[in-house]
C-alpha cells in the first residue's frame, strides 16, 4: 500500500496538472469535491465543509438539491432544497445559496444563514 501512495504522490509531483485533472461541477465551474473556508483550512469542522457534486451541492451531512440556477458574471445564485441524511425530501428546507467564482479551485460562499465566506478547495 504504502508503494502505491509513493507513486501516486511521484506522479502528483511530476505532472501537477495530471493530479489536479478532476470534472468540474456541471452546476458551477468549480472542480468537485470537498471545500472548507480558507481562514480554517481544510482540518476545520466537518460543519463547515460545503460539497460540490456533479449536480448538486451538499454540506456535512445535508444534501442539496439544487432546483435552479442563474448565472450573473461570475456570481450564481443556486436555489437549493437542502434534505437531511434519512429526511424525506418534503421534509426539505427552502434556501438561496450565492457562489462567486474565483477560480476553478475557490470560490465566495453566502446563504440566508451565513455571511459570505472563501472557501478552497480540499479534494
Amino acid at each position: 500500500m504504502k508503494g502505491t501512495a509513493s507513486i501516486a504522490l511521484a506522479i502528483g509531483l511530476l505532472l501537477p496538472n495530471t493530479a489536479f485533472s478532476q470534472a468540474q461541477s456541471s452546476i458551477l465551474p468549480v472542480l468537485t469535491g470537498s471545500y472548507a473556508p480558507v481562514d480554517g483550512g481544510c482540518e476545520a469542522a466537518a460543519a463547515a465543509f460545503i460539497y460540490i457534486e456533479d449536480k448538486g451541492i451538499g454540506a456535512n451531512k445535508t444534501a442539496g438539491k439544487v432546483l435552479s440556477v442563474k448565472q450573473d458574471n461570475d456570481s450564481y445564485v443556486l436555489d437549493v432544497l437542502w434534505i437531511e441524511t434519512g429526511s424525506d425530501e418534503a421534509d426539505g428546507d427552502r434556501d438561496t445559496v450565492r457562489i462567486e467564482v474565483k477560480d476553478d479551485r475557490s470560490f465566495f460562499f453566502s446563504n440566508t444563514a451565513s455571511k459570505k465566506t472563501l472557501m478552497m478547495w480540499c479534494s
